[in-house]
């Protein structure tokens, strides 16, 4: 039935299609949580491994999500190209249909829609948590070929029998979901007790065909991005474009999950915020802020990829990518700089095998350089947990890594940040805060 189709959604077209199911007001605010995939609450969590493996893979889920970037913004348009969720850090509970059946999602700042695993399964991979059933749903609703909703779809399929209009989405490894384009009520639980908040005629895909390098606890996507089906766009109106997440210190001994937070409550302020532009860029998926440089200790490293008056952005802010990735030319200006601040301590070999080329033994560390990121009309000063990582309990590395192609601003070294995201006034704002204690 499907051939490979076009799933890139032009920005210009940005639809909002989602009506608030709350009497009270038109505007919500509420938090959620965010689980990180290594956390105790996991359902990814695998106590068996060491804090030397769970650092080694989340170090190359970034290689293989950088990697995956980049063909996105390579891609022709002949197929539309999505980073594999699986490679993302964070997961979020979710309710879709009425009655709510839950569905736990990948929540993916790169990527743009929400799909979930659906009934009837033609073919599908297993899944722990049951298969969303449109057929129990009062509220599920296919969109047509001739619909407004499918028509934003530039290259789409339809089925003949009922004019039904038909997504597919193919991620960079060529794992893939395919299905009916479709609206439904999704429902959001707060972090207080007995609170939740539902939407409807939310769009997104239910997927009766899904292959690939999935895992079996996650139900499908949740996409966060800037695309018009994301669930940011979708959700715009009712949290005025703000959302904001609050990202614990990752690998710690504190039991604690990050919190998302949309409408007011996502509002960033008081002393010691910085705030910098989102930027144009392509795909216009991502979120693109301008690096003008870093600081270390005493030394600036200049990014010269920076533009006078550009209105491109340089570098994407990602929550789901852990280190910082650079252009190697860049990352080798800031490796001189660290070592220098670092005075008489030597180095270690470095950890070629996952790519982190400076390396200290924590024995002989007594200090580790404080660094200043320069975003366009920003400085944001990181602590060494933002910039350094434990490899082992005798390595710690320089969370920076050298790539060819997009340039990213990791979650590493977003840890500890209250980050809000201003979609009306087009800011992300940066506040240094204790995570655990919000």
């Amino acid at each position: 039935m499907f051939s490979v189709k076009t799933f890139l959604i032009n920005s210009s077209y940005i639809l909002c299609l989602l009506t608030l199911v709350r009497s009270d007001s038109t505007r919500v605010s509420f938090t959620t949580e965010l689980i990180h995939r290594d956390s105790p609450t996991s359902p990814f969590y695998d106590p068996s491994l060491t804090h030397s493996l769970r650092v080694v893979a989340t170090i190359n889920r970034s290689f293989d999500r950088a990697r995956l970037f980049n063909t996105m913004r390579s891609s022709s348009g002949v197929t539309s190209i999505y980073p594999n969720p699986e490679i993302a850090n964070y997961l979020m509970k979710i309710s879709i249909g009425t009655p709510p059946q839950q569905v736990i999602g990948v929540a993916d700042t790169g990527s743009d829609i929400i799909w979930t695993q659906c009934e009837p399964c033609s073919y599908c991979y297993d899944q722990t948590l049951p298969i969303y059933r449109p057929n129990v749903s009062s509220t599920y609703n296919t969109t047509t070929c001739d619909s407004t909703t499918c028509m934003l779809v530039p290259t789409r399929s339809c089925f003949d029998l009922d004019n039904t209009c038909l997504y597919l989405v193919v991620y960079g490894d060529l794992s893939f979901s395919s299905g009916e384009l479709a609206t439904e009520t999704l429902t959001m639980n707060s972090a207080s007790p007995n609170d939740s908040y539902a939407f409807k005629n939310v769009v997104f895909g239910c997927g009766h065909r899904n292959g690939g390098m999935f895992s079996d606890y996650q139900s499908g996507i949740i996409g966060l991005g800037r695309g018009p089906f994301s669930l940011i766009t979708q959700m715009g109106p009712s949290i005025n474009g703000k959302f904001s997440y609050c990202l614990v210190q990752m690998f710690s001994q504190v039991e604690k999950s990050s919190k998302m937070y949309f409408g007011d409550v996502a509002n960033v302020s008081g002393d010691g915020v910085v705030s910098t532009p989102i930027f144009s860029g392509a795909p216009d998926t991502f979120y693109y802020l301008n690096l003008e440089g870093i600081t270390v200790g005493n030394q600036r490293v200049e990014f010269y990829m920076t533009k006078p008056n550009s209105i491109e952005g340089n570098i994407i802010i990602d929550s789901g990518t852990s280190l910082t990735l650079i252009p190697e030319s860049f990352y080798n200006e800031l490796q001189l700089a660290v070592r220098r601040s670092m005075n008489n301590t030597q180095p270690i070999s470095p950890d070629v095998e996952n790519n982190l080329n400076l390396c200290y033994n924590t024995s002989e560390v007594k200090d580790l350089p404080f660094m200043v990121v320069h975003f366009n009309g920003a400085d944001l000063e990181l602590d060494p947990m933002n910039t350094f990582v434990r490899l082992s309990n005798d390595s710690i590395c320089l969370a920076f890594a050298p790539v060819d192609g997009v340039v990213i601003f990791g979650n590493l070294a977003q840890m500890n940040f209250l980050i809000g995201y201003d979609l009306n006034k087009n800011t992300v704002s940066f506040k240094r805060t204790d995570c655990t204690k919000l």
